[in-house]
């Protein structure tokens, strides 16, 4: 039998891990940030620097939802505490977008002036915060990139989006840092740094929104089809037919299926066999982990 992806030990540990990095080097990089930010006068840097402070709690958020997932099932929460990683991965969507629209907004108001955020950028102060930031971010992804992908759900790809923009946003700061050294008359790029820098918050949201809005609404995951699965049910041996499926995710790694299954007459030894070929069929072939079949036997 697969081992259930939903379980690994050694993942679990790597992701929490994973977290606490992400947070420590959060609160490092947003003091750095907020020293360059005095020093620099660069609208672009003070957003990244402020970006920080939701990434830290996004951060604690997905660190305590992963906290409470390994409780377990109780009578009360029969399949564990799976939903609060989505709730956990909403609340840190709904953090990337509002940060983006915020100052998205500030960065535009800066640029249509035509004005710096608070004087003469100085491009070496945006150098010194940039360089190591973008050091510090590349080294806490490739820390999570390590944990196995059927082990990433929805909390902890709301993290990578998190480190993954913020990669993206550190590039923009360095280039716009570039360009100031180059040429200090450049003014604009910095507030157009900044509005660069907020359209990336807003659109890296999207698809976290999407994913929650699919495991709320219990849709059939994306990934999987649902006539394929049925044929590959219906190809098992000694299944007649199957009707009443339904698949669906408590959390992203936790896909779930129920179905009705169609077969001669039998024992119940036999039958037992036939479900227990499905599960494995489920399994090796769409990764459905937790699989329920009710079995009926065939009239006439």
């Amino acid at each position: 039998m697969p081992e259930p992806a939903h379980g690994e030990e050694e993942a679990e540990r790597t992701v929490l891990a994973g977290l606490r990095l992400a947070v420590v080097l959060s609160a490092v990089i947003l003091v750095l940030e907020s020293i360059g930010a005095y020093f620099s006068r660069s609208l672009a840097v003070t957003i990244d620097a402020l970006h920080n402070i939701p990434d830290l709690l996004a951060f604690a958020v997905s660190l305590a939802a992963l906290r409470v997932v390994e409780e377990g099932a109780t009578d009360r929460f029969t399949f564990g505490s799976h939903r609060f990683e989505v709730f956990a991965g909403l609340l840190n969507a709904a953090l990337v977008l509002g940060t983006g629209l915020l100052f998205g907004y500030e960065g535009v108001v800066a640029l249509a002036h035509g004005t710096s955020f608070a004087g003469p950028v100085d491009a070496l102060w945006v150098l010194a915060v940039a360089v190591p930031t973008l050091a510090l971010r590349a080294a806490n992804v490739v820390s999570l990139r390590r944990v196995p992908g059927r082990a990433r759900d929805l909390n902890l790809k709301s993290v990578l989006v998190h480190l993954g923009s913020d990669l993206g946003i550190t590039a923009v700061v360095l280039g716009a840092g570039v360009l100031l050294l180059l040429d200090p008359a450049a003014s604009v790029a910095d507030p157009a740094a900044a509005v660069v820098i907020a359209a990336v918050l807003v659109y890296q949201s999207l698809p976290l929104f999407r994913d929650a809005w699919e495991v709320l609404t219990e849709s059939t995951p994306r990934h999987l089809s649902l006539p394929a699965i049925v044929a590959a049910a219906r190809g098992t041996p000694r299944v007649t037919d199957v009707h009443d499926v339904h698949v669906w995710a408590v959390c992203p790694t936790l896909v779930c299926m129920t179905a009705h299954i169609e077969v001669q007459e039998m024992s119940v030894r036999e039958g037992m066999s036939v479900v227990e070929a499905l599960r494995e069929r489920m399994a090796d072939e769409f990764g459905i982990l937790h699989a329920t079949f009710e079995v009926e036997v065939r009239s006439g």
